[in-house]
């Protein structure tokens, strides 16, 4: 990352802690010029980073009235109305996090797979399975799919689905759309996730879309309902 986009990293993080600070005690952000102050940086800066937390929900603000943090978004830890890296979010709501990556190797897609990327079925692609456990008790797993031609790769268990996709489609995901749905544990999930057959589990498939539409993953989660809070941030209908 370039020294502009870490300064621009830190001071999201640090407006992001004194918007906690304001919803906690249901007052007013600082002045865009006070914040400039307090964090180093010019207003257009300030402002930009403002824009942002509109778009997400978390703050509204009003000429000559103010900045006012959305306090409701205080009891909504694991947002799914947002992209988010899953071992982030659930360090952000207090678990001590383990990843394991189960299988990384080439595969060929499921009919399903194929239609939500729009491409054939059977076709080439990257797959990936990791499980995630939050104070050694097992929350999430997700599968993902690259749709690719098979070549060498040198996969780090590290990476990020968007890093797969920048190795190997060489594109950057611009949008996600994802679908939730209840599901009863497979056998895979049973195994994974400790679940028994009868414990629903909710289902999470998420599509990452380039800049010009092209399909480059499809990831399906399934997370247990037990240990995070899962809910949505949204503003309110416009006032007449």
């Amino acid at each position: 990352m370039s020294s502009s986009g870490s300064r621009t990293s830190d001071v999201r993080e640090r407006l992001a802690d004194i918007w906690r600070a304001a919803a906690d005690r249901s007052l007013p952000l600082p002045t865009e010029l006070e914040l400039a102050k307090e964090l180093g940086v010019s207003r257009s800066v300030v402002r930009e980073a403002l824009v942002d937390l509109e778009a997400q929900g978390l703050v509204a603000r009003r000429a000559h009235q103010g900045t006012f943090p959305n306090v409701a978004a205080l009891s909504v830890p694991f947002r799914i109305d947002q992209s988010y890296e899953l071992t982030s979010r659930l360090e952000a709501v207090g678990f001590d996090v383990e990843v394991h990556v189960v299988a990384a190797d080439w595969s060929t897609l499921s009919p399903q797979e194929a239609a939500d990327l729009n491409v054939a079925a059977g076709s080439s692609c990257f797959r990936v399975l990791k499980r995630w456990l939050g104070n050694g008790r097992p929350l999430i797993t997700a599968e993902d799919v690259v749709p690719a031609r098979r070549r060498e790769i040198d996969f780090d268990p590290d990476y990020s689905v968007f890093d797969t996709v920048q190795r190997l489609r060489g594109e950057w995901v611009e949008w996600e759309s994802a679908t939730l749905a209840p599901v009863l544990p497979d056998e895979q999930a049973r195994q994974l996730l400790d679940a028994s057959g009868r414990q629903p589990l909710l289902a999470i498939t998420i599509v990452g879309v380039s800049l010009h539409g092209d399909r480059l993953y499809r990831a399906q989660e399934i997370h247990t309902t037990h240990g995070v809070r899962y809910g949505m941030v949204r503003r309110a209908l416009p006032r007449e």
